[in-house]
């Protein structure tokens, strides 16, 4: 950790001690304001603002007892098992808001340089560590329809990047929380339904009671407070949540200060997710930087309205020295030494399954016979098998070799296509990938399997990318 991390999780941790004695002294002791007071901050705002978060989860998770790697299998098959969880995330940033790109959630958007970003998962006494690589330390985050997005200008983030930095109760969010007329001591409002994604992760909204409500002013802070519940989904499951939590306004400064934001969720098994029983506190600490950092203006105006689809895209990094590219409709639903399962899921239907795993090397130059690979797949697939519908080489541009078999057949009586590949690099290191595709979507599924294995890249066991310390 540097030592403007140290610096600021130590100052940030009597902070959180003492919230709940400013908040029970009022956050100052001034008079009253005699007039309405405007809130906000406008997306045309140059100044660069230091921010300090604390993340704290518990509760439990529902995962499946027995993780699923047979692409035809459906996340419905799986028996539920509770987990304990606990989180402890620790985040540090200087941000400068962008020019809005649009109306509503689209007009938030800051790009940031984070000192720190980690978080201490422990899942049933077995602890993990998330950490944003140097090199992706330059975030933009910005609103949208379906809640806050991240990306990098500068490399492709990973899954666990995105996870990492998509904290419930994020500073942007708050801002988007303000109300846009001047208030009084008593006023309250309901936040726009576009906030709410934003600030809960939920990316569908059914339903929702949060509230707003000024509850105390004084000569140096607008107290706000929340309260009130959500009801939504998020890739295809089902989400309830209660939200409680303060938000302090510096009427001298002109911006948020502080806040503490505690949501209470419970969300159903999904496709992709697991189910979850969890209560999550986050403490936010904001003021204006004495520097702009990496922030200049040069920095901003570099930024575009709307980024690139490979600046868009994710990076997969599998064990096994190599790594690929995956639209954001991807997400990691189980990963072993021996396998890796994602699933590609729209509009929260899932469309596709893709298993990745590793096959034995062989002689540099050399790849298994196209005959053991297409028998390979007829005895995977058993039963289920009914004919191969084509099988062809694809040329590549790197020294690769690469194949493609596609077989049809039924699982469970509903018709399927699975697309195999077997990918060998010039030294002989081979991996393998099937993607399972009910047949009736294999036009919606849309190429995704040829562009996700144009991209791999083996690497070098000197280059492989570093995985968190567990």
């Amino acid at each position: 950790m540097d030592r403007l991390g140290l610096i600021s999780f130590h100052q940030l941790r009597y902070w959180i001690v003492a919230w709940s004695a400013l908040t029970i002294a009022g956050l100052g002791h001034g008079q009253l304001a005699a007039e309405p007071i405007s809130l906000g901050e406008a997306a045309t705002e140059q100044r660069v603002f230091s921010v300090r978060c604390r993340l704290q989860v518990s509760g439990h998770i529902e995962t499946s007892s027995q993780p699923v790697v047979a692409a035809e299998q459906k996340s419905g098959d799986k028996t539920p098992a509770g987990l304990k969880l606990e989180v402890d995330g620790k985040f540090s940033f200087l941000e400068r808001r962008l020019p809005a790109g649009g109306q509503d959630a689209d007009a938030f958007r800051t790009l940031r340089q984070y000192q720190l970003a980690e978080a201490d998962i422990t899942i049933d006494g077995q602890k993990t560590v998330n950490q944003l690589p140097v090199n992706a330390r330059k975030i933009v985050a910005e609103g949208t329809g379906t809640g806050l997005r991240v990306w990098s200008p500068n490399t492709r983030l990973s899954y666990l990047a995105v996870e990492l930095l998509r904290a419930p109760g994020d500073s942007l969010a708050l801002a988007a929380l303000l109300p846009v007329s001047p208030v009084e001591e008593n006023t309250n409002w309901e936040p726009p339904y576009w906030t709410l994604p934003m600030l809960t992760g939920i990316e569908a909204i059914s339903k929702s009671t949060l509230k707003c409500s000024v509850s105390r002013i004084d000569s140096q802070y607008v107290v706000i407070k929340l309260a009130g519940g959500v009801e939504g989904a998020t890739l295809g499951a089902f989400a309830n949540i209660e939200i409680e939590g303060q938000i302090a306004w510096d009427r001298k400064a002109g911006h948020i200060r502080q806040a503490k934001i505690t949501q209470r969720e419970k969300r159903t098994v999904g496709a992709v997710s697991p189910g979850m029983n969890v209560t999550a506190t986050v403490y936010v600490d904001r003021q204006i930087s004495g520097v702009k950092g990496s922030l200049t203006d040069e920095a901003t105006d570099a930024i575009p309205i709307s980024p690139e689809a490979e600046q868009m895209a994710l990076a997969f990094e599998c064990p096994w020295n190599l790594t690929f590219g995956c639209d954001r409709d991807w997400h990691v639903f189980h990963q072993t030494k021996d396998v890796a399962v994602l699933r590609y899921v729209r509009n929260g239907s899932l469309i596709a399954q893709c298993n990745v795993s590793p096959v034995p090397p062989v002689a540099a130059g050399s790849h298994t016979p196209e005959p053991q690979f297409q028998a390979d797949i007829q005895t995977a697939l058993g039963g289920q098998f009914r004919r191969f519908e084509k099988a062809e080489q694809i040329p590549t541009d790197d020294g690769r070799w690469l194949y493609r078999v596609t077989a049809t057949g039924q699982a469970r009586d509903v018709a399927m296509h699975w697309f195999y590949y077997l990918c060998a690099a010039p030294d002989g290191h081979q991996v393998a990938f099937v993607y399972a595709v009910e047949s009736r979507l294999v036009e919606q599924f849309g190429g995704q399997d040829i562009a996700q294995v144009r991209s791999l890249q083996f690497l070098p066991a000197a280059s492989t990318i570093t995985r968190p310390a567990p």
